[in-house]
């Protein structure tokens, strides 16, 4: 933008002087003697002559200087020493890390934060589905998005390093003690660059690139500091399911509170299906969006009791009285956290 900027700038300085100097110039006696009797020059005694020779005197200076600075920029050669301090001058610019350039390469990012460590499933990243590791197809299917300006993967492990590189994926090494995705996005923040990040987790094989896309529009059209999504529960048994996070949300639409335990509760009925159809149930699908601020807020917050009790990082924002803006889709996640998730994985892509 700057670039284009100092373009226009340039044409400007000898474009406007020679166009003003072809307009006095150029116009006839005639014209001017008719816009005598109503210009102030006559008023402060100059005659027909002196009046049109006043108005050719300055398109002539305008010729000079427009012609004078074409020269400069295009034909003068300029001595070595001046040479060497432009020289100079140009290489502390593109050094330059000031905020004006610094918010100009900053935008948005997706980050896939994977580990090998999973307790239920070691080494899932990188487990085969159809013919692709888990991570690699997470990649690729970010990469199909239209709105991040770049993606990276953060891990701890030299492994994924290695694999990263051998797919061509941006990556940044992370601390073993980062305890989650979010955590390995605070640590890497500073490296990613970017004033919001999306957060794709590194076992959503299936992602769906308009939604990654939806989660950064939200961002853009309405500033928000934490976004993610939700989908429509419409079966009783994925609402009894500890593994399906639920998300409860207040009269504006906002998240304000996950579990793995359906809410809200109602009251004095057993079957789950009854449920359904007193009341609204949203699955999470695990994708976040946080901007710059969000993410330097997390790293200043405590560990929260909400926060252990569920296993979800989430929380440690709502614990702090956060809310996050929702973004509705019918992508229903497909993660990968059991060898059994992977054998579904694989029928899954075979129907499709």
């Amino acid at each position: 933008m700057v670039k284009v900027i100092s373009t226009i700038l340039e044409l400007c300085s000898f474009v406007i002087p020679l166009f003003l100097a072809m307009l006095f110039l150029l116009r006839s006696t005639e014209s001017y003697n008719e816009a005598y009797d109503s210009s102030k020059l006559k008023f402060l005694g100059f005659t027909k002559s002196q009046h049109s020779a006043f108005f050719r005197i300055i398109g002539v200076i305008c010729l000079i200087v427009g012609l004078f600075v074409i020269y400069r920029n295009y034909f003068y050669e300029p001595t070595p020493e001046y040479q060497e301090s432009l020289d100079f001058w140009k290489d502390i610019e593109n050094k330059s890390s000031s905020p004006i350039k610094t918010a100009m390469v900053l935008g948005a990012a997706i980050a896939i934060p994977a580990r090998m460590g999973s307790k239920r499933f070691p080494g899932k990243p990188l487990a085969m589905l159809g013919g692709k590791a888990v991570l690699e197809r997470v990649y690729d299917n970010c990469r199909k998005c239209e709105r991040a300006e770049k993606i990276v993967i953060l891990t701890d492990s030299a492994e994924i390093m290695e694999f990263a590189d051998k797919i061509g994926a941006p990556a940044i090494q992370t601390s073993p003690k980062c305890a989650s995705g979010t955590e390995r996005i605070v640590e890497a923040f500073d490296e990613i660059n970017a004033n919001f990040v999306v957060n794709v987790q590194g076992d959503e094989p299936f992602i769906s690139p308009a939604l990654v896309d939806s989660i950064i529009e939200a961002h853009e059209n309405s500033k928000v500091d934490l976004v993610t999504a939700v989908s429509k529960i419409s079966d009783g048994q994925m609402l009894l399911n500890p593994n399906v996070v639920k998300v409860l949300r207040g009269a504006d639409g906002s998240a304000i509170y996950f579990s793995r335990t359906p809410l809200p509760y109602v009251r004095g009925e057993p079957n789950a299906d009854e449920w359904l159809k007193r009341c609204d149930y949203w699955r999470h699908i695990g994708i976040y969006g946080y901007s710059a601020k969000a993410v330097a807020r997390y790293a200043a917050l405590p560990e929260s009791a909400m926060e252990r009790c569920e296993m979800l990082e989430q929380l440690r924002f709502i614990a702090a009285g956060y809310k996050f803006d929702v973004v509705e889709t019918e992508y229903e996640s497909i993660g990968i956290d059991t060898p059994a998730d992977l054998a579904a994985a694989e029928e899954f892509l075979s129907r499709i």
